[in-house]
């Protein structure tokens, strides 16, 4: 992909083309998810928070609460509590979108839009954890139900916080905050790695996590259980990978 690149679509005006190219350039970070399909439909999110005068930092934390909202749907291990999950984390990634938009078009960026940011990225964690936590729901291994689910999910939640929020907070002031990691680098050497990316991340275990509720229906979770197994255990693989590919990136000590 060009970095010149807008995601554009067929019934944008001249107007709404002006301002994705003051707020949309493409960035290598982005996976295919967000720019295919979030970004087409965010600029027009973003005019309706500017006109709502909200601030980036408050559409960045209306992300995070998204995000995190998602694993507690996906924690009841429900047909419902499926699609709801799809649909939460979806807000929550449109919103990431949309408050790199406004704080560009208004020109109102700064180091806690930032670290809200990685905070976002932070809460992805407790939502990776609820996947296997739904599979115990499922299996009968945890009896919890509803409240139970969400208070030890909330546990869950601010033990990882505890241990991100400094490091958040040491990124931001770092110096190198837009450094690619090696990961990231190979992801985009080709469209192949790019769908790779996106099915291995949440994008694609939500998409396909519904796909499978509306094909399989609303009585039973058994499509949906293998399903979150195989991609638990790709998911480690992938982890595995990762670790050894960052590691080998480091410079050798003299």
């Amino acid at each position: 992909m060009k970095h010149e690149m807008i995601a554009s679509t067929w019934f944008d005006t001249k107007r709404i083309r002006e301002l994705r190219e003051q707020s949309q350039s493409y960035s290598a970070k982005e996976d295919l998810w967000s720019w295919y399909v979030l970004r087409r439909i965010s600029i027009f999110v973003t005019i309706l928070f500017i006109k709502l005068k909200l601030t980036p930092n408050a559409i960045s934390w209306l992300s995070a609460l998204f995000v995190v909202s998602s694993g507690g749907w996906l924690i009841q291990a429900t047909p419902l509590g499926f699609i709801m999950a799809f649909v939460f984390y979806n807000l929550g990634y449109l919103f990431d979108c949309v408050d790199g938009e406004v704080a560009r078009l208004t020109k109102n960026t700064s180091k806690k839009g930032y670290f809200i940011d990685l905070l976002i990225q932070g809460a992805t964690l407790p939502v990776f954890l609820s996947i296997p936590l739904g599979l115990l729901v499922i299996n009968g291994s945890l009896q919890l139900k509803g409240l139970e689910l969400i208070g030890l999910y909330s546990v869950i939640l601010f033990i990882i916080m505890a241990l991100f929020v400094p490091i958040a907070y040491q990124l931001t002031r770092s110096s190198a905050q837009d450094e690619r990691d090696p990961v990231n680098k190979i992801r985009t050497k080709s469209v192949v790695f790019e769908f790779a990316g996106v099915l291995l991340g949440l994008p694609g275990f939500f998409a396909t996590l519904l796909l499978v509720t509306l094909v399989s229906g609303f009585q039973t979770v058994l499509w949906q259980e293998w399903y979150m197994i195989l991609f638990l255990f790709v998911f480690i693989l992938k982890v595995i990978a990762r670790f050894f590919i960052t590691v080998k990136s480091f410079p050798k000590e003299p």
